[in-house]
């Protein structure tokens, strides 16, 4: 049996068992009060009955963030404050009457899951790194979430550059879980959050399926950087080749989106494994590593249904777009038109990921 947490000073479990022939006339006399944050238990209530359906795509993962997560979170305070400040952000949306107090609310949890997942983090072990794990979505989620669609993605606006470098926590956080991965991977194949580990349901790998147009595209961004005049370096170079590998392998699982595959960890395996040297250039702008990134939109707009990240993959694209300016749009002209063609094709309702 998990411990009870507490939150706010106050079990979600009651440690107190009457015995069972104790009659209601024999407890003491006191006034009535509830055993319960009756506003904790809602938040819970939600998330594991409509938060948690939302997070990510095919039913047997969608059961692990249901199930799994909040029994791993009754052990570890950190990982349920978590939970509870993304339920909150959603709830926010659904009760317009509520939003201020529960926009608050989702604040303080996620105050609160920081503050203690830093002292967590100086001694992770085989028995926190799944609660670790599952709360790096978490961050990652609520940051998203929390930008309401207008959240910086792979780097900050120019007047934020010097004040934090340039990149976004959320980037390094998801890339921070890649090494927790490898740290423990032995511990975590085997345990309750395992079929999080892969891509794909079922024991092979699909094979990657790329168009001959598409992958032609893909192919002729590497005439920016493959040439004996380029200004960048040998390990750029590198960087980019591997970067652009990578991108039209996750593109080519595509046609296996909600049915083998998971659309919401594809997309996200992309930021996790290209080179730090990528991530380097894009901090520094580098017009080569921002139409790179531009093509990655097209994954992105791919989970665009869902309430936490609706609206980023057109935000990122503009950002994009502003930073690089006119002359180099036409290197970006596939991942603009596929997002404005898929803005008319789309639902004005779409009921199941997003909530309005």
């Amino acid at each position: 049996m998990f411990e009870p947490s507490r939150i706010r000073g106050r079990s979600l479990v009651s440690n107190t068992v009457s015995p069972p022939l104790l009659t209601h006339s024999a407890l003491p006399h006191r006034a009535a009060r509830p055993d319960f944050d009756i506003d904790t238990l809602k938040l819970l209530h939600f998330y594991t009955t409509t938060t948690s359906l939302t997070l990510y795509t095919l039913p047997q993962r969608q059961r692990i963030w249901s199930f799994v997560v909040p029994q791993i979170a009754f052990s570890h305070q950190f990982l349920l404050h978590g939970l509870l400040a993304i339920a909150a952000l959603q709830f926010a949306r659904l009760q317009p009457a509520l939003k201020n107090n529960l926009l608050a609310e989702a604040a303080s949890h996620h105050q609160n899951a920081l503050a203690l997942f830093r002292s967590v983090l100086l001694n992770i072990t085989a028995q926190n790194c799944d609660a670790c794990f599952a709360f790096s979505s978490f961050l990652v989620i609520y940051a998203w979430a929390s930008s309401d669609g207008a959240g910086d993605l792979f780097f900050t606006n120019t007047s934020r550059l010097e004040q934090d470098g340039g990149t976004v926590e959320w980037v390094q956080l998801l890339r921070g879980a890649k090494e927790l991965l490898k740290t423990f991977w032995n511990d975590m194949e085997k345990g309750p959050l395992q079929t999080l580990l892969k891509l794909w349901d079922g024991a092979d790998e699909p094979p990657a399926q790329v168009s001959p147009k598409d992958d032609g595209r893909f192919l002729d961004l590497m005439r920016l950087w493959d040439s004996p005049h380029t200004h960048l370096s040998a390990e750029e170079v590198e960087a980019l080749d591997e970067a652009l590998t990578l991108l039209r392998q996750v593109y080519g699982l595509m046609p296996y989106f909600e049915t083998k595959i998971c659309a919401i960890s594809a997309t996200f395996s992309w930021p996790v494994q290209v080179p730090e040297a990528y991530i380097e250039m894009v901090k520094r702008r580098q017009p080569e590593a921002l139409v790179l990134l531009a093509h990655y939109c097209l994954l992105l707009n791919t989970v665009n249904n869902f309430w936490w990240i609706h609206g980023m993959s057109r935000h990122l694209l503009e950002n994009i777009h502003r930073n690089l300016g006119t002359d180099w749009e036409s290197w970006i002209a596939w991942p603009l038109q596929d997002l404005v063609l898929s803005e008319f094709k789309r639902p004005l309702v779409l009921t199941e990921y997003l909530v309005h």
